[in-house]
């Protein structure tokens, strides 16, 4: 176990929201055609063609996003990463997240390529020196962000109305949550991003995994960390009350010295969880944040 692991779930990785510059204005770029203009991660200003006919996405995150706008027959590539929905699979891979095949990439003539922030920018810059126009967005530390994300893609593929109906539903999903939560003490949550010989890695207090335990009800023993590194003896000292670890790493991690101590893997108060709607800013976020308060505050 380590660190990559943390990245790959991701979509950590990928995670999804853009800095717009010029107000969001569109603007003729030529006949029949409009662009948005916005600043990137990067602070590159970018102008991206709007009703996009032809994407390739480096991130899961936005994959299933497009699904959803219900123009995932454009993307023309994705990475091996890229597994939901099920109809994805289906999408010629150009290879992983970080290390995407940049002549691949060129093959498939995209109008556009959506990246997330683990790709460093000398790739990002490689990508656009090869003359592809490179949208990269921000790994986001709220859950609330991925409405804006979900916007912004509506008005590239003039989606918006969809985009906000999605939105809506989204909010109803949360709010549904958050307003069964018992009132009172919140119980202490642990995330395991990583463990084993090579560290420990948690959701730290900036990240969007602590706002899903958060929206969840809990309490993340994480949350005055910053990132995802946390010792063994902080984990102990803590000794969290309810232990979320992804779904195949569950029998690992509970079998495995010394976290096989911890009160709460005697207890079995440890839920396995798929990875990707954790890890994945996405409209299924909800699930996540659903079975998590589902878990910390009705088992017994």
């Amino acid at each position: 176990m380590n660190i990559g692991r943390i990245t790959i779930g991701i979509c950590l990785s990928a995670i999804l929201f853009l800095f717009f510059a010029c107000g969001n204005k569109a603007a003729k770029s030529g006949v029949g055609e409009e662009t948005i203009s916005f600043k990137d991660y990067y602070g590159r200003e970018v102008a991206v063609k709007t009703d996009p006919r032809r994407v390739v996405s480096l991130s899961p995150g936005i994959t299933e996003l497009l699904f959803d706008l219900q123009v995932g027959d454009r993307l023309a590539g994705r990475t091996n990463y890229c597994l939901y929905p099920e109809e994805a699979k289906k999408i010629p891979s150009v290879g992983g997240i970080s290390d995407a095949n940049i002549e691949m990439i060129m093959a498939k003539k995209p109008d556009v390529v959506f990246t997330a922030s683990m790709i460093a920018k000398q790739m990002v810059e490689k990508m656009t020196s090869s003359g592809l126009c490179v949208v990269c967005l921000p790994e986001r530390k709220k859950v609330a962000d991925v409405y804006e994300t979900v916007a912004f893609l509506g008005k590239v593929f003039r989606k918006e109305k969809l985009a906000d109906s999605l939105i809506d539903n989204m909010k109803k999903e949360i709010a549904s949550i958050t307003s069964s939560i018992p009132s009172g003490r919140k119980p202490t949550v642990y995330y395991v991003a990583g463990f084993g010989d090579t560290g420990d890695f948690t959701s730290g207090g900036d990240t969007f995994i602590d706002d899903i335990i958060t929206l969840s009800g809990g309490e993340n023993i994480a949350k005055h960390i910053k990132g995802w590194s946390i010792s063994k003896e902080e984990i102990f000292k803590q000794q969290p009350e309810y232990i979320i670890v992804r779904q195949e790493d569950l029998e690992t991690f509970k079998t495995t010295a010394p976290y096989n101590k911890l009160k709460a893997v005697k207890e079995n108060k440890i839920l396995g969880i798929e990875s990707s709607i954790t890890d994945c800013q996405s409209l299924r976020t909800p699930q996540a944040i659903k079975q998590i308060s589902n878990f910390i505050h009705n088992s017994k």
